[in-house]
């Protein structure tokens, strides 16, 4: 993605004040593509979707806040005022968590690649305090991230990468329809659920274990780079020996690292990553079959096996609509209390 510069414009948008004044301010080849909510008190969600053809600069300005932002397909920067610039491509998740007011810009970038499709979930900091017990210090001071601090405000910009369960909840937002004017119920209670499934993913994906001390900073940019190899190829053979090699970090470091992150072994979680894409697949009408070679099980017993496990169900009662019961055995626990 070429260089932008930060936005000139004076126009501030703060996502409580663009809920209340509509999309007067969204440029016109980007009104088709925004949908704003905001199915509770506290909770703003924005969800981007379509071809504008065009890039959307502007600077952004609030109060002290919590935001998951999860960027599926197209470009985007972000940066603080004075801050270092963030550069975020398709299949990342943005996280902001501020302490204090703060302002920014943020340049969405839809001519590149033509689509443009993401999903932002905002709550104050107070709002988000009281549904996790943490103040937005210890929110940032846990979160595992690639970039971002800055010293001089209380407040963290920083990028993951996107697990495939928070890119199939962000999906399920994108995917909502709902054409009643005015309050309704069923859907602003759908909007909250999947809001808060968003970001229990997140918190289960990238906050750490309290009570475990931290690889140094170099191995955990590493293992996030790990991480992230798994969830793009998860069809693909990986052994501990191979994905240490493709880091540059030796096995035992590489082991130890995802127990101290992650809460548990490479293969456990690409187990889990696999099992997760398996269910999504599943879902939009894959076949069985076809779902256990793209997700890297060439024994199709042992995927049925695995899958109920950790699901609770077959892959065939999955595929026929049965809600999976998704287990967290052999995977990070994340306490938020």
């Amino acid at each position: 993605m070429g260089e932008i510069s930060e936005p000139a414009s004076d126009q501030a948008l703060d996502p409580s004040k663009l809920q209340e004044d509509g999309l007067d301010c969204v440029p016109e080849d980007w009104r088709h593509a925004v949908h704003m909510y905001q199915p509770s008190e506290g909770l703003y969600i924005s969800c981007i979707s379509g071809r504008p053809g065009g890039k959307w600069s502007f600077q952004a300005s609030g109060p002290a806040a919590f935001s998951v932002n999860i960027l599926l397909e197209g470009h985007m920067q972000t940066a603080f005022d004075d801050g270092a610039v963030v550069d975020v491509s398709a299949g990342s998740t943005i996280l902001m968590a501020s302490g204090e007011p703060t302002s920014g810009w943020d340049v969405l970038d839809g001519q590149t690649d033509g689509a443009f499709r993401l999903v932002s979930i905002y709550m104050p900091a107070d709002a988000m305090a009281s549904l996790t017990g943490l103040s937005m210090d210890e929110l940032r001071r846990r979160t595992r991230t690639l970039s971002g601090d800055r010293s001089h405000i209380d407040a963290l910009l920083g990028v993951v990468p996107s697990s495939s369960t928070l890119q199939r909840v962000a999906c399920d937002l994108l995917g909502f329809g709902c054409s009643h004017v005015g309050p309704c119920l069923s859907r602003d209670l759908y909007l909250r659920a999947k809001a808060m499934e968003a970001i229990a993913c997140f918190v289960q994906d990238n906050l750490e274990q309290a009570d475990m001390p931290l690889p140094i900073p170099g191995d955990r940019r590493r293992l996030i780079e790990a991480r992230a190899l798994l969830e793009q190829n998860y069809g693909q053979e990986w052994t501990v020996q191979s994905l240490a090699r493709a880091v540059g970090l030796n096995e035992k470091r590489l082991q130890q690292g995802f127990q101290a992150l992650y809460g548990c072994p490479v293969h456990a979680c690409l187990t889990r990553i696999r099992l997760n894409a398996a269910v999504a697949m599943l879902k939009r009408g894959t076949s069985v079959t076809e779902t256990a070679a793209c997700c890297g099980f060439a024994n199709l017993s042992h995927f049925s096996r695995m899958f109920r496990g950790h699901t609770g169900i077959t892959p065939k009662q999955c595929a026929l609509g049965i809600s999976p019961r998704i287990s967290h055995q052999g995977t990070a626990v994340v306490r938020v209390v």
